[in-house]
């Protein structure tokens, strides 16, 4: 990291920004080209370890992509506040944020308690909420879950 007068160094801080934001941008490779999606995830702790987890339809071009290549990359910031500069100073103008990046290999999630799981994980994220949601079991064969465990995150903040 370039600035690391930015980075977030203490990982209770990085795990802070995770729990404040509703959406992952993921990254992936497609026969050489970049592809990004906007994703809302629910995550999970465990010690240093991030696990991210999704879910949507069984089919589609970002499905395509991690049957061939599961490695991704993924970003996610919050905040966003916009800092006005002055006309004396314009390079007072700036950004205020905190984010979030890491990487990881996509897992698809078959087991039927593992998927509950990850879909507790995501409304329980999302919806600010520690109850525990059960689903009719015919919604699981429509529904495609995965996550993501990443070791390598990193995080910015800039005030």
């Amino acid at each position: 990291m370039r600035r690391k007068d930015r980075e977030l160094k203490d990982i209770n801080a990085i795990f802070e920004v995770v729990k404040n934001c509703s959406v992952a941008h993921v990254a992936m490779v497609d026969e050489g080209k970049p592809y990004v999606v906007a994703l809302n995830f629910g995550y999970e702790r465990n010690n240093d370890e991030l696990t991210l987890y999704f879910h949507g339809a069984y089919e589609g071009k970002k499905i395509d992509i991690f049957k061939k290549n599961p490695s991704v990359y993924f970003q996610m910031d919050c905040i966003n506040e916009f800092i006005e500069g002055t006309l004396e100073n314009p390079c007072d103008y700036c950004w205020r944020y905190d984010s979030v990046m890491g990487s990881g290999d996509v897992e698809f999630i078959e087991n039927e308690a593992e998927k509950k799981h990850a879909l507790n994980r995501i409304i329980q994220h999302l919806g600010k909420t520690e109850e525990h949601f059960d689903f009719p079991s015919q919604m699981f064969s429509k529904t495609c879950t995965y996550r993501v465990r990443s070791t390598d995150i990193t995080g910015k903040h800039r005030e």
